[in-house]
């Protein structure tokens, strides 16, 4: 999903609109109407990101009574429809337009959020284990993570996370306890020269749901001396 000779090209050529399917010359594939009708969020917690029904709350109670271990969450968009079936079609049948598309969106909201020096010292992706990876054939984090690399010129470090076992999919978890026991103690850092370095990380994914994923990657990296994590995702998701 390399941004750069692609963009380019998706600039000469028509394209189809992945919602509308209109004709569309666009550097991805999401005509204005359609961008513009997409879930986006609006009032959220400045911690989990979560939308909050709490208005004039900058952090929502259950935040304030079991603060999250990372220092913030951001996601554009719900994971309602039509981004469900995008982020589905993108993550379980390699379609790489909608993963562009939205990671685009991504990029271009971080833009605010990351000007002058609070943009992270680098990104790392959430890791997959190396069997589903060889099952999948790419890792949808690491994907989401080169766009956002070359749109605010951070450097990525691709392989600073590691899945040490292999687990079950979260999706077929039922809760956060659950799900937090499936992830728990199952992964790892590889301290490359870019992490030594790094004071402040963003960690990239496609959805959050019960945050159990980046709580325990949050919680290592922590022990490992970063001093701000950040959680950058496509969509934030309840159950």
């Amino acid at each position: 999903m390399d941004p750069e000779p692609g963009s380019r090209a998706r600039q000469l050529l028509p394209t189809l609109c992945l919602i509308c399917h209109c004709t569309l010359h666009r550097t991805y594939s999401l005509c204005g109407d359609c961008e513009a009708d997409l879930p986006w969020l609006d009032s959220v917690c400045g911690k989990c990101g979560e939308e909050t029904l709490e208005p004039g709350v900058d952090i929502c109670s259950r935040c304030r009574l079991d603060p999250p271990n990372f220092d913030s969450c951001f996601a554009p968009l719900a994971y309602r429809p039509p981004v469900d079936k995008l982020i589905t079609n993108f993550k379980f049948h390699a379609d790489f337009a909608s993963g562009y598309a939205l990671s685009r969106i991504l990029a271009g909201s971080l833009a605010q959020r990351w000007r002058g020096d609070k943009c992270p010292d680098l990104l790392l992706p959430v890791p997959l284990h190396e069997s589903r990876l060889r099952q999948r054939g790419f890792n949808q984090a690491l994907e989401i993570a080169k766009v956002l690399a070359s749109e605010h010129k951070t450097p990525l470090c691709a392989r600073g996370l590691r899945k040490l076992r292999p687990t079950p999919p979260q999706t077929g978890m039922q809760g956060a306890r659950e799900r937090g026991a499936n992830i728990r103690a199952s992964f790892g850092l590889e301290r490359t020269a870019e992490f030594r370095k790094a004071r402040r990380v963003a960690l990239v994914d496609d959805v959050v749901t019960t945050m159990s994923t980046v709580m325990e990657l949050a919680s290592e990296l922590k022990q490992a001396g970063v001093e701000k994590v950040e959680v950058c995702c496509l969509a934030r998701a309840v159950l």
